[in-house]
């Protein structure tokens, strides 16, 4: 009886114990990227976008970009604004994703009729390359009944590098290209003539003199 009651015990924890581990697996597996599968957007709801300081879709890379999602409800119905969220992608392959930026969570209700607009702000990673990317933001929202999403840019843009630290770059390089070469000049001289000491050489020749100045 006693072995019988320590076999079930025994049985219960290690099925407690699949449980736990299965469980963190199961919530990943559940996990749905916010930018994966979107739905669609509402009819009567327009968008706009307005980059304060770049206004010619170029950016400089390592800073912080802030970009302006207007949102204007022509609906009849109130639509509460969840959350805005954005990604920089392969311009040949949009599905690739070379940076996602924060998901934001907004939670404000604009009511039929009204328009609002909303800031949101990300940062270009220091280590990207100075080429063309594709950006795109969406805002998300929902009328209490119905998700919706509405990707209010989405386009190619370049990346650049800020002036000062191009300048500092630029000039360190060239520096250590000067010290390089300079090195490798000097090197090549010390191998060539190890222990050759440079003398004027002598006039050749005797001097006639006849007593008289050459006029």
């Amino acid at each position: 009886l006693s072995l019988s009651i320590l076999l079930t015990l025994f049985a219960s924890l290690n099925g407690e114990e699949a449980t736990e581990a299965a469980a963190p697996q199961q919530q990943f597996q559940q996990f749905i990227h916010p930018l994966t599968n979107m739905p669609g957007s509402a009819e009567d709801v327009e968008t706009s976008y307005f980059f304060p300081k770049y206004s010619d879709n170029k950016f400089p890379i390592g800073e912080v970009v802030t970009v302006l999602c207007h949102f204007s409800n022509d609906d009849q119905y109130p639509y509460n604004v969840t959350a805005i969220m954005g990604s920089l992608n392969s311009p040949y392959d949009f599905g690739f994703h070379v940076q996602n930026y924060s998901y934001k969570p907004l939670g404000l209700v604009v009511r039929p009729g009204d328009e609002f607009t909303f800031e949101y702000q990300f940062q270009l990673h220091p280590d990207l390359q100075p080429v063309e990317y594709a950006l795109a933001h969406t805002v998300f929202y929902d009328d209490e009944r119905v998700s919706y999403s509405t990707t209010f840019f989405n386009q190619t843009v370049e990346l650049y590098y800020p002036n000062e630290s191009f300048d500092v770059r630029t000039m360190g390089q060239f520096a250590l290209s000067i010290v390089s070469t300079a090195v490798i000049v000097l090197a090549s001289i010390w191998a060539c003539f190890p222990s050759t000491s440079f003398v004027a050489p002598a006039k050749s020749g005797t001097s006639q003199s006849n007593g008289e100045d050459d006029w």
